[in-house]
């Protein structure tokens, strides 16, 4: 079960679409595999819809927001899914989420294997240090993409951030500042952070990692290799 989830501002900048596209391919992908969000998200979109017709030629409320939200969740509404079943992707500049995880038994969310160009046996691995390999994705000014493979039991170097970092859970689990995170799971990450990540000792940790400004890393081999790896 998914027990870590985005804040309900950034699944609200997502709806409106003022997200960067490596953040919204994190959004995409937590959306795919977590349907509560999704209905938050659809919430989202469905406010949306009612504040351009009914107030295209008005100055809102400072209010409006708040209160034609609670009036959409109050009366039970929602808006069918608006998720690519295809492809998972409306467009490379906003990824969209899918109502299907995945197709048939591949790993990777339908939004994610756009970027990747097919399932996990797809990815380009490279290597990123002792048994940690990512493969780039999105390297779109200050914010990128990446998926990350973590051997089980490793760590990646330990670091804060000097932004903001998304990271979501693909396959196996990690644990990091006490807490342990799955598949699906979602950890926003700032920089009033410091941690060191750990992959389960069960199976290989895959994940999505986005980060908006470059990490902080505490370790000498980490800041060496930093201006190769684009982190």
């Amino acid at each position: 079960m998914i027990t870590h989830h985005p804040a309900e501002e950034l699944l609200a900048a997502y709806a409106a679409g003022s997200l960067d596209e490596a953040t919204s391919l994190a959004m995409a992908t937590h959306l795919t595999l977590c349907p509560a969000c999704r209905a938050v998200h659809d919430d989202f979109e469905a406010l949306g819809g009612v504040l351009v017709c009914e107030n295209a030629a008005d100055t809102l409320k400072p209010d409006a927001l708040a209160a034609t939200l609670g009036m959409i969740r109050a009366a039970g509404s929602g808006v069918a899914d608006s998720g690519v079943a295809d492809s998972g992707v409306a467009t490379v500049m906003r990824p969209q989420p899918s109502t299907v995880a995945t197709a048939g038994s591949s790993l990777l969310p339908l939004p994610l294997q756009y970027y990747v160009g097919g399932d996990l046996a797809a990815a380009k691995w490279r290597p990123l240090g002792p048994g940690i390999h990512h493969m780039p994705l999105i390297a779109d000014g200050a914010a990128s993409a990446r998926l990350l493979r973590i051997a089980p039991g490793r760590s990646v170097f330990e670091h804060s951030h000097e932004g903001n970092e998304i990271t979501i859970v693909l396959r196996g689990s990690y644990s990091a500042g006490g807490e342990n995170f799955r598949r699906g799971d979602l950890e926003m990450a700032d920089g009033t952070v410091s941690h060191r990540p750990v992959a389960g000792s069960e199976d290989i940790c895959v994940c999505l990692a986005v980060t908006d400004a470059p990490l902080r890393f505490g370790n000498f081999l980490g800041r060496v290799m930093q201006p190769f790896i684009g982190i």
